[in-house]
């Protein structure tokens, strides 16, 4: 069923519910996300493909922002605070990129407003409580954050140049936030920026190329990021300086993410000797360790039972998640039998093996933002 509605901030959406809803859930939902008086009308059938019997992951939510012509929607993060998670992406609207975000609490999806301005997609996030988060967007310079009630923007006062590409954020307190961006081939990067919670501040040197970084703690963090041209460079922070390591057994390795899950689990992706691979630090030692497939992983979380999800897209072909347990065996788990459906990002509830993931979906036009549940 689709929903035509304006929101808090006079965007309009279109939104429907995934046909594969658990169906206790199925009517609690409609209700929610249904305001009164909304026009409705059917989905065409086949639209939202249900998937493979034997899908372990189901698609709880898709959503897309007007005009859908040649609009393309899609979530790219997802934060998990106990009882709520959230979704964070963009959508091409006007052919700029617009930063979009929905909340869902106790299984019920709410639009939320952002703040208007020159922003685009959000390309990363980092929660310090479900009172505290912190996004930053793609290009434009645009710092976010959550204060419970309303997202508002943290103005960087003139400290990086418009248009400049950030690829992300690492909160360790509200006085304590790192902003990263390294540059593509199209776009400049912003580098390197604290916030001390008055002011922001460069940073350069070893730490000026981090691409992405992750705590174990907020006095013991990881990144990945550029050295000599290429995202070859693993850094530690377990004070307060930035210092690069080099792991013997990851001799040769182009980083592509790092997973901080404490101080004594630490995952990196990235290729070895062109195949991808990974690698785990237990607290003393790192270790090389094989990965399944031919992409490198662009995305990790944990499954809640000392495994990894772990995403690498092809993009041709269906659209599967690929797990090692913790024994480490890899498997595949289907997300949908085609590639127009992909997830991109994914957290796991503290405590649980539910895992949610940020992504898209097939729409009659261009593509949804969407949201995946496992568990």
């Amino acid at each position: 069923m689709i929903r035509r509605h304006r929101n808090a901030s006079t965007r309009l959406a279109i939104r429907w519910l995934a046909p594969v809803l658990v169906s206790v859930l199925a009517g609690a939902l409609a209700a929610a996300v249904l305001p009164a008086g909304a026009a409705t009308r059917s989905l065409p059938a086949g639209s939202l493909p249900a998937g493979s019997a034997g899908s372990s992951w189901t698609l709880r939510l898709a959503i897309q922002y007007l005009p859908p012509a040649t609009n393309h929607s899609q979530y790219i993060v997802t934060v998990v605070e106990p009882g709520e998670v959230w979704f964070l992406g963009g959508s091409d609207v006007g052919g700029h990129g617009h930063p979009v975000a929905e909340r869902m609490i106790n299984g019920i999806p709410h639009a939320v407003s952002l703040p208007s301005g020159p922003h685009s997609w959000i390309t990363a996030a980092s929660a310090l409580s479900p009172q505290d988060i912190w996004a930053v967007t793609a290009l434009g310079g645009s710092v976010l954050t959550w204060n419970g009630s309303a997202w508002a923007v943290v103005a960087p006062r003139g400290a990086w140049k418009p248009g400049t590409r950030f690829t992300g954020i690492t909160a360790l307190s509200p006085t304590d936030v790192w902003v990263f961006g390294t540059a593509s081939t199209r776009y400049p990067g912003a580098g390197t920026w604290h916030w001390n919670g008055t002011a922001w501040s460069q940073v350069t040197g070893i730490a000026g190329g981090i691409f992405q970084a992750s705590k174990a703690s907020p006095t013991d963090v990881w990144a990945v990021g550029e050295a000599g041209g290429t995202m070859s460079a693993l850094l530690h922070r377990g004070g307060k300086t930035w210092q690069r390591v080099r792991p013997a057994a990851l001799a040769g390795f182009t980083y592509s993410r790092v997973l901080a899950l404490a101080p004594r689990n630490v995952w990196v992706a990235g290729w070895l000797a062109g195949s991808p691979e990974l690698g785990h630090f237990d607290g003393t030692s790192w270790t090389a360790l094989t990965m399944t497939g031919s992409v490198a992983a662009t995305g990790l979380c944990p499954d809640g039972r000392g495994g990894l999800w772990v995403i690498a897209n092809t993009g041709k072909s269906p659209s599967r998640l690929l797990h090692r347990s913790a024994a480490g065996t890899w498997t595949t788990a289907l997300v949908r039998s085609s590639a127009a459906y992909e997830i991109f990002g994914c957290a796991t509830i503290p405590g649980t093996t539910v895992t949610w993931a940020a992504g898209k979906a097939m729409a009659p036009q261009g593509s949804a933002a969407a949201a995946y549940r496992h568990g």
